[in-house]
């Protein structure tokens, strides 16, 4: 229960619940002292929360100013790249190894069910807001099957930067339905069982993101 909850922990929840829901705008910069009132939480937890959220990349800390919403640079275009390859790559492969298991094939009927609706968005000239969720959800579904608490946690320190990325390239022209395609391609590999089409097809749909917002900045 909250209440029992460590101040620090307690502040680190609330501080990351508001980041991925948008509370604060990239580019401006907020008092410590103020989020501290707003939360109801003393200014050292909240300290220590903003300087861990800092190492996860959510934020940047700067004396004197206070914090501000961290800015994607290509090292981290790089870094969430690969580490979505490592956990990804390993969780759909183990899909595809265990494919005609119960557990599995919920989880493939899931995954089916997502790209619907993602193909519905599109169809419906849909907007990015209302297909990211989706997106996410098909990646959250892919390496939750793994049921490794470890490793679900991991990628959960990386989600900001997941869905940050996903959602800038997701602007790009045809994006939208080139990520439909390329999830239904990682499905029916994974239906088929061959883990190295699973493997290839997981990976090159990661790459996607990395190459476009590099190319976006190359562009500015």
């Amino acid at each position: 229960m909250d209440y029992i909850k460590p101040l620090q922990i307690k502040a680190y929840d609330s501080l990351k619940a508001m980041i991925l829901e948008g509370h604060f705008q990239k580019g401006e910069f907020y008092s410590e002292t103020k989020t501290s009132r707003e939360l109801g939480i003393s200014r050292t937890p909240i300290r220590d929360a903003l300087q861990r959220l800092a190492q996860e990349k959510y934020v940047d800390v700067i004396p004197s100013k206070g914090f501000c919403i961290h800015e994607i640079s290509e090292q981290d275009l790089i870094e969430t790249y690969q580490i979505r390859c490592a956990l990804e790559g390993f969780c759909t492969v183990q899909l595809a190894i265990n494919n005609d298991t119960e557990k599995a094939q919920r989880v493939i009927q899931l995954l089916e069910n997502l790209v619907l609706n993602q193909q519905n968005i599109i169809d419906n000239a849909g907007s990015v807001e209302e297909f990211t969720p989706f997106d996410q959800q098909f990646h959250e579904q892919i390496v939750n099957y793994s049921g490794n608490l470890s490793l679900i946690e991991v990628f959960g320190n990386y989600l900001y930067q997941i869905k940050s990325q996903m959602y800038i390239s997701l602007h790009a022209e045809g994006r939208m339905q080139q990520t439909v395609e390329e999830h239904n391609r990682i499905v029916e590999a994974i239906k088929t069982g061959s883990l190295e089409k699973t493997y290839l097809a997981t990976l090159a749909h990661l790459e996607k993101p990395k190459i476009i917002i590099k190319n976006m900045n190359e562009n500015i």
